[in-house]
């Protein structure tokens, strides 16, 4: 899933309006990493999801039994999305489109049922992020449905953290060359339904995951490079005894670059568990 998916999903929609119900239960990936007194549980998440969606399985369950949940951020941090992704001054979107790009640009705005104007004055990455969820809530995915809000709620009365300070994420892509900005824009035009996302984290799918992803000029920024700071943050968590479960947007758990292709690189034990 696309990290501009995960920011305002998120893993990451489709025209799921009419389906959900009849969904089979989600697998989501699943990853146990140990070495005999520490225990860290790696789950892929999908941060928007329509209601009543089944992904608590077994094996997740086993995991939701740690000591400590991790997630991204903190699902009930204030937002501040308008704060940095809005400037003053900026075209309409429509005018930093070429003509070749107008009716891709058209349908995405109304995958979001909002009207064109809603999206001027967002910076180009801000916008591709909006666009983005165009889907996702046309299938009445929502934040409060979404693994993360769920499992922050369920470890209530436990250790909870969040690897990134509120903010930093948006912070990070605002300081995007505005070349790779626009990038990102284009690429929301046209990247990968809801549907797409949502069968490749619900099935597991680590190759699927990986094609939903930015493109290789924008991987090594949106992914990759948080990839690496969390696996180095679990290398050294393992270092004290205990039980945590990780949980971070799917498309950081496939490609090269992966996180538990990372971690195996660090000599750690790790073992696919769904």
């Amino acid at each position: 899933m696309k990290l501009l998916r995960a920011l305002m999903l998120v893993a990451l929609a489709g025209a799921l309006t009419a389906c959900p119900l009849a969904r089979e239960p989600a697998r989501a990936p699943l990853w146990r990493i140990s070495d005999g007194d520490t225990t860290v549980w790696l789950m892929g998440s999908i941060h928007l999801l329509p209601p009543r969606i089944d992904w608590r399985t077994e094996a997740v369950d086993r995991a939701m039994d740690a000591d400590e949940l991790v997630l991204e951020t903190d699902p009930t941090a204030p937002g501040d999305f308008d704060a940095i992704g809005k400037a003053p001054g900026l075209p309409p979107l429509a005018q930093r489109v070429g003509a070749d790009r107008q009716d891709a640009l058209a349908r995405a705005i109304e995958r979001t049922g909002q009207p064109g104007d809603a999206f001027d004055g967002y910076k180009d990455w801000a916008a591709a992020a909006m666009l983005a969820t165009g889907d996702a809530l046309n299938s009445r995915a929502s934040a409060k449905n979404g693994v993360d809000a769920q499992l922050w709620k369920a470890f209530r009365g436990r250790q909870r953290t969040a690897l990134e300070k509120p903010g930093d994420q948006l912070r990070a892509l605002d300081m995007l060359p505005p070349q790779l900005q626009a990038r990102m824009f284009d690429e929301s035009l046209d990247g990968a339904d809801y549907d797409t996302t949502y069968d490749a984290w619900a099935t597991g799918d680590l190759a699927a995951i990986d094609r939903a992803g930015p493109s290789k000029e924008l991987r090594p920024f949106l992914v990759t490079a948080a990839n690496r700071r969390w696996a180095d943050w679990i290398a050294a968590r393992m270092g004290r005894p205990g039980k945590v479960l990780v949980a971070v947007g799917a498309g950081h758990l496939g490609g090269k670059d992966a996180i538990p292709e990372l971690l195996k690189a660090k000599g750690l034990k790790v073992e696919r568990v769904q």
